[in-house]
């Protein structure tokens, strides 16, 4: 039949078109015939033709050729008619809709008369019929055996997958028909399922709308489901999640179909995809306007530190949406400013002269007075930082140097060069740290409230959120790639938990709090509740297909240098009040370093850096940050923080 197929159509393709106009010609002549023979059936047609056709003989082949080239113009002979649809209708329509009145117009010009009104009215109608019916012909014809793939030859022998659609709305009704059109899919649609009730007992492409998305186990029982296609918004992350797993213990695939415009932004392909866990948040996703509060940036220069990271680089696809006058794309790593400059530059040509790459490290204090000086920020985020907390476990002086120096460099070139706006990233890991990437980013959060009590003109904001859902330094990312390797996946202890929250969440609420903080003020983002590193490794195995301790298993390594079990927001000396802002909070924090302070502990940090002093720079966090664990082998300093500061003080005079 192949062979058969390709013989057939390999002859008839050259000859198609002038077929096609050759019936055009003759369903136009014969809609004509029929329009005055149902017009005048009880008229003896000698006197029809004498009467109303004689006068227009020579109309007729200027007729014919002005409705063939109309058919031209709209492409009627020149559509991929197995993808034909709807449009192919509309043309019809307005290439005999502008014939009809092409053809009166020039009647009236010649005689003084047309065609009878009714003849007329049926002639138009019969004509689009009669050009509509070859149109869907063609399309039978090109369907009909048009896969030639031995897959879709075997598919057709072999038992169709029997699945159900979520969401009968445009994006199901889109999912079916390409299935329908797909023969390797081997799919039978046995209905949709979808809780709006105005649905109910309709069909969508000869396929039933059977009941409620809530009805879907019973559903799947009675009618012995292979497979669920999603084709839902993904609103409702924790009921979908529900769906998923249980659909997975079940044996049942669940797939979704990628949001339409996410595929035409290249993000993903038109194709049937599994979920990842970035859409299975154990809450919904917060979806903010950044419109609405975003007008700060437009038209200013945008300094972003750490520009090439998970958050750096999404705090810039969402700034340059807002017509900054300058994005200055800063950061140490020349490959992932490059990639984030190449990207920004694709997406946003228009943009492509107010970005600005540029090279260096927050520690360095020249560099950074440079790029101040040559640029003149409006607003600044400082999301430069060093945040592995095992790494920096061992590699004190760095994390210090980086986090904590650079930091501080940040803020002394905002107060020197009038910016108006600095946010600091901050992490939940502050709260009492256990880690010293906690303990750096402790003494990141003061050095910026110690900016804000000098008399200047920058509004010196803080926001402080937990892990990032996909960033580079998750959990996964790694996870999948163990899950993909056939395990085990190690999870450091069962009982860890941490908050979560996306990229694109956590870049909008970073510049909402810009937009609307107060200088000297500790915002917190809404992160939901805790999720235990456990079950989203479970989570992770089913959603892959598998069964955790059956297919994949997970192995539990021991807590690791620095961490803690449960992360907290806030430490017991600091307070959580309510914000007019959805989605953020204050965190009302006790000053515990004033701004002399600061510049004396600067100067202290910088020496011990300077001798390499490790040992030393532990201790000295120890003692000046509460809640900062000690290691077994180290003795913590009997020192308090007070003490500590006054120490430093001393020091500086």
């Amino acid at each position: 039949m192949k062979k058969i197929m390709a013989e057939l159509k390999s002859r008839i393709g050259p000859i198609i078109k002038p077929v096609i106009v050759f019936y055009d010609v003759c369903a136009l002549l014969c809609a004509l015939g029929l329009a005055f023979w149902l017009r005048f059936d009880t008229t003896p047609y000698q006197d029809v033709l004498q009467d109303y056709v004689a006068p227009h003989i020579y109309d007729i082949p200027v007729i014919v050729c002005v409705f063939t080239v109309l058919y031209a113009i709209f492409r009627l002979y020149r559509y991929a008619w197995r993808f034909s649809s709807l449009e192919v209708l509309w043309s019809i329509i307005c290439a005999n809709s502008i014939g009809i009145m092409v053809m009166v117009v020039l009647q009236v010009a010649l005689h003084g008369q047309t065609f009878p009104r009714s003849v007329i009215a049926m002639f138009w109608i019969l004509n689009m019929m009669t050009t509509a019916i070859s149109r869907i012909c063609l399309r039978l014809v090109s369907t009909w055996g048009s896969s030639d793939s031995d897959l879709a030859i075997q598919t057709r022998h072999s038992r169709p997958k029997q699945i159900l659609i979520l969401g009968a709305g445009d994006q199901g009704a889109r999912t079916i028909r390409a299935i329908r059109e797909n023969d390797s899919l081997n799919y039978n649609v046995v209905g949709f399922l979808d809780d709006d009730l105005m649905k109910l007992n309709t069909y969508i492409a000869n396929a039933p709308v059977l009941g409620v998305v809530g009805s879907l186990f019973r559903q799947i029982e009675k009618h012995n489901i292979d497979e669920v296609v999603v084709a839902l918004p993904l609103s409702s992350g924790e009921k979908i999640r529900r769906y998923v797993l249980e659909c997975r213990k079940r044996g049942v695939q669940l797939k979704v179909i990628h949001n339409l415009a996410d595929q035409l932004h290249g993000r993903s392909r038109l194709k049937v995809d599994d979920y990842t866990v970035e859409d299975l948040l154990r809450r919904p996703t917060r979806a903010s306007n950044i419109k609405e509060f975003g007008q700060y940036l437009t038209g200013r220069r945008v300094l972003v530190t750490g520009a090439g990271g998970s958050i750096g680089s999404e705090l810039c696809r969402q700034i340059i949406k807002l017509k900054p006058a300058e994005i200055i794309l800063f950061g140490h790593g020349e490959n992932s400013i490059f990639q984030i400059q190449q990207e920004l530059v694709r997406d946003h040509p228009d943009m492509a002269c107010r970005i600005s790459p540029a090279i260096g490290c927050i520690s360095n204090v020249t560099r950074i007075n440079r790029l101040f000086s040559k640029y003149k920020p409006h607003i600044v985020f400082n999301a430069a930082a060093h945040k592995h907390v095992p790494l920096m476990e061992t590699n004190i002086l760095e994390a210090v140097h980086n986090n904590v120096i650079g930091t501080y460099n940040i803020v002394s070139a905002c107060r020197r060069y009038n910016v108006m706006k600095m946010v600091q990233i901050s992490t939940d890991k502050v709260a009492e740290p256990h880690s010293v990437m906690g303990a750096t980013k402790w003494l990141c959060e003061a050095i910026v409230r110690a900016g804000a009590s000098y008399e200047s003109n920058t509004d010196f904001i803080a926001v402080r959120f937990g892990n990032v859902l996909g960033s580079r330094g998750s959990v996964v990312p790694i996870f999948k790639a163990q899950i993909a390797s056939g395990g085990p996946v190690t999870v450091t202890d069962q009982n860890m938990t941490r908050y979560f929250m996306t990229i694109p969440e956590a870049a909008t609420l970073v510049l909402h709090s810009g937009a609307v903080g107060s200088s000297g003020c500790l915002y917190l983002l809404d992160m939901g509740a805790p999720v235990k590193i456990a079950d989203l490794a479970e989570d992770m195995i089913r959603l892959s297909g598998y069964e955790p301790g059956v297919d994949i298993d997970i192995e539990y390594t021991g807590v690791r240098p620095g961490e803690k079990l449960h992360e907290q927001l806030a430490s017991p000396a600091e307070k959580i009040g309510k914000s007019e802002w959805e989605g953020l909070t204050i965190v009302q924090r006790p000053e515990y370093l004033t701004a002399a302070d600061v510049s004396a502990l600067i100067g202290r940090l910088k020496g011990l850096i300077d001798d390499g002093d490790e040992d030393a720079m532990f201790n000295l966090l120890e003692t000046l940050i509460p809640g900062f664990a000690d290691r077994p082998v180290r003795a913590r300093t009997p020192k308090g923080i007070k003490h500590v500061a006054s120490e430093l003080t001393a020091g500086r005079n």
